[in-house]
């Protein structure tokens, strides 16, 4: 355990989430760019004949998928955040167990 800058008690190292909550705006973008670009390709391509329909229901498959994962990085990034705030309280709760170890 030890004392940080601003002289509150430290007992839990959240440097790791920490990073990962920085990050997380740029892996947004990345997601959000490649559904695009994927939107893009999709209504660049003409196809006809035998095979369109089964690609056309091929392409909005993928396109649901990739919903799908933006929902999970929404929610993964989210919780990242939730997780923080916990152990963020935790260590402080633990602080004043470790300045006041007699108190309730």
């Amino acid at each position: 355990m030890a004392e940080s800058k601003s002289n509150e008690y430290v007992c839990i190292d959240t440097r790791v989430f920490d990073k990962c909550i920085q990050k997380k705006d740029k892996f947004i973008k990345q997601y959000a760019a490649i559904t695009t670009r994927y939107l893009q390709i999709l209504r660049k391509m003409e196809w006809v004949g035998e095979g369109a329909s089964a690609f056309i229901s091929d392409a909005n498959k993928v396109r649901t998928n990739l919903t799908g994962i933006g929902d999970i990085l929404s929610t993964m990034c989210n919780v990242i955040s939730d997780c923080r705030s916990v152990i963020e309280q935790t260590d402080k709760t633990l602080g004043d167990a470790n300045r006041n170890p007699d108190s309730d």
